[in-house]
């Protein structure tokens, strides 16, 4: 079966979902938007959806529901891109699940983290495909996003079959970004997991910018320690890591490294905090508006994980503490948590 373009629905219009419900409108399609957020909805319905990308702004006019509750009990949908938290992707699963083509009709998830398992058990391996969206988004307000650097979008079936779905989707897909089938979509996503427990957990711990955060000897010697465990869990797992935008090897720095290439790490480090100075943690942004981050599915999965393998992760498990006592309003943003992380005794 072909997908039909008009009946896509996109859930979690924020930063973004936002950029790729705005593109695939521009490239005219019809997909039907669900935000979860009745302010943001409001503010679409009354201004439209405003996507600012490096190339270009525009704005396009669309009626966005705040619930899946104001759709007809008849509406069906050959995919659904859920596009939310990773810490509410299991319910919107099954919330949407009634509202799929019954045979061939399925989800895709698009979150930091490997969820889709947890999805899977929730509605049907068969009713499944994992994503990844390899660029970071930033909303400026309720409408108004903005996607901040490059990168694809990553599809694979769970199981690493090719199929027709995904190569539709893909096609469709193309309208908004380059677009990547892959047959190893966890190998992916552990690769991506490493950049998202460095850049997006440590760029929270701290309040600051990755340009700033990163010109701290501190924070890269964090940023390499953390990257270190998370690509030894993914290893002592049997993972094969999948290349994103770099070969995910090049940022490891094995323990018993001599000096020299500690130097030259070291430096790859520095780079990235200048190649992407002005991005701001998806998380830092979480909290700064008192939400819940997803570090359950990022560093608490490493640690979880790495238990399962054998391996160490304390600086993974030290950063899911102290992220959590944030949220718990017990630690304040500052970059004084960058000594109590270094701190703790491997």
């Amino acid at each position: 079966m072909t997908l039909d373009s008009s009946r896509i629905l996109v859930e979690g219009i924020g930063s973004i979902g936002g950029v790729v419900a705005g593109k695939l409108i521009q490239a005219g399609y019809k997909p039907t938007l669900v935000s979860g957020n009745a302010e943001i909805s409001e503010a679409i319905n009354r201004s439209g959806l405003t996507v600012i990308t490096p190339g270009e702004r525009f704005t396009v006019p669309v009626h966005v529901l705040s619930s899946l509750s104001e759709l007809p009990a008849e509406t069906r949908f050959d995919v659904a891109l859920l596009i939310m938290k990773a810490h509410s992707v299991v319910q919107a699963a099954r919330d949407t699940s009634r509202f799929l083509e019954a045979k061939s009709g399925f989800v895709v998830t698009c979150q930091n983290g490997i969820v889709q398992d947890a999805v899977a058990e929730a509605i049907g391996r068969e009713r499944v495909v994992a994503g990844i969206i390899g660029w970071g988004g930033t909303m400026h307000g309720p409408g108004v996003v903005e996607r901040t650097g490059p990168g694809a979008i990553y599809l694979g079936e769970p199981d690493g079959a090719k199929t027709k779905r995904t190569e539709d989707l893909a096609r469709i897909l193309k309208g908004v970004t380059p677009v990547v089938i892959t047959d190893n979509i966890r190998g992916a996503q552990w690769s991506k997991l490493a950049i998202n427990c460095t850049i997006t957990t440590i760029g929270a711990l701290t309040g600051e910018s990755l340009g700033h955060l990163l010109k701290d000897a501190r924070a890269r010697r964090a940023f390499l320690g953390v990257y270190r465990e998370v690509i030894e869990t993914a290893l002592a797992l049997g993972v094969r890591l999948e290349r994103i935008a770099v070969d995910p090897m090049l940022l490891y720095l094995p323990s018993d490294t001599g000096f020299f290439k500690r130097v030259f790490k070291d430096l790859l480090v520095r780079i990235v905090g200048r190649k992407y100075g002005k991005l701001k943690s998806s998380s830092l942004q979480s909290l700064e508006r008192g939400r819940k981050t997803e570090i359950d599915f990022l560093n608490g999965y490493v640690v979880e994980q790495a238990g399962k393998a054998g391996v160490g992760a304390h600086l993974n498990k030290s950063l899911t503490r102290m992220i959590k006592e944030i949220e718990q309003g017990r630690r304040g943003l500052s970059p004084a948590n960058m000594e109590e992380l270094l701190a703790v005794p491997g």
